[in-house]
């Protein structure tokens, strides 16, 4: 059975996951746009930690930045998918396919980013993490509809049902996805993670009772 983090701990993992994007954003943001980076990414990005990490890539033969700092995000997708399992899961079928898509979002990324060269042999997955953001986006539109109504609060629904405007928005705001687009579904992991109904909650609320204990052994 999977193991859920405590409240606090789910609610840190979703803040360090959306840290972790903007931490990653700023010489993310450089390789791609060059000259025409946003000057307060500029600005970040010529602080020295980050010109200490590149000569410690450059040391160890790594220098294709876009994929070193875009590959790292995907660790950004596990950590949501870490953080937001005991409040997806508690929505019944709709939350654990969102959470699945939330897992293999992470490993999509990685191959995305290793296969963005031209002569790639999977050079067709470039880009599939902004496929499997756009599936989140929309199956969060579904959980908002299909969550069970004794679980699911009205704040829940609305939260997922605005996922999209909101990682839309923290991608305008951001300048790039998936980094930006983490942010803010970082942040509203981290709401549902504080907030939200959990499984392992409603599986010891629902065996409390007899009915439920019954129900727990496979009773009618």
């Amino acid at each position: 059975m999977r193991e859920h983090p405590s409240r606090p701990w789910a609610v840190a993992t979703a803040l360090i996951a959306a840290a972790w994007a903007f931490f990653l954003l700023p010489p993310q943001q450089a390789v791609w746009s060059g000259a025409d980076i946003p000057p307060w990414l500029g600005a970040l990005d010529s602080q020295p930690v980050y010109d200490g990490i590149r000569l410690w890539l450059a040391s160890m033969g790594l220098h294709d930045y876009y994929l070193v700092f875009g590959a790292a995000a995907s660790v950004s997708f596990l950590l949501l998918w870490f953080a937001t399992g005991p409040a997806l899961i508690a929505l019944g079928w709709s939350g654990r396919v969102l959470s699945l898509l939330l897992l293999v979002a992470a490993p999509l990324t990685l191959l995305s980013y290793l296969n963005h060269p031209t002569d790639a042999p999977l050079h067709l997955l470039w880009g599939a993490e902004g496929v499997a953001l756009l599936a989140i986006c929309l199956w969060a539109m579904v959980v908002a509809l299909a969550a069970p109504r004794d679980v699911a609060r009205v704040w829940e629904r609305l939260l997922l049902a605005a996922t999209l405007p909101i990682v839309v928005g923290a991608t305008i705001l951001f300048t790039y996805w998936p980094h930006g687009s983490l942010i803010g579904l970082g942040i509203e992991a981290a709401v549902l993670a504080a907030w939200a109904p959990r499984a392992d909650v409603e599986l010891r609320d629902a065996t409390a009772t007899p009915d439920g204990v019954r129900r727990a052994a496979g009773g009618p």
